[in-house]
């Protein structure tokens, strides 16, 4: 059976207009919370450089209790996810 994460809610925690980093927490359908770490460009672009769960949950691909680097293979689909949500913050 293959990870499939599902964004149910995203929310925009901090955001710093001077630099155009910001930070998204996206809670997913299978109760995993997740902060997304994202740089902006100069055309307004988004792009996800970083990713790290929360642990209020094992971990859903390898049922880890602590640090895992698994949802880093699925970072691009739930930053994805998460954009739809709430969009890209501006300044």
């Amino acid at each position: 059976m293959a990870y499939n994460p599902q964004v149910t809610d995203a929310k925009v925690v901090s955001h710093n207009p001077k630099n155009g980093l910001f930070e998204i927490v996206a809670s997913l359908k299978d109760r995993t919370v997740c902060r997304l770490t994202y740089e902006t460009d100069e055309a307004g672009g988004a792009r996800a450089t970083h990713i790290s769960r929360l642990l209020q949950e094992p971990c859903p691909i390898c049922r880890k209790d602590f640090l895992c680097n698994c949802m880093d293979k699925f970072k691009e689909n739930i930053s994805a996810q998460a954009l739809e949500h709430t969009g890209v913050p501006t300044a």
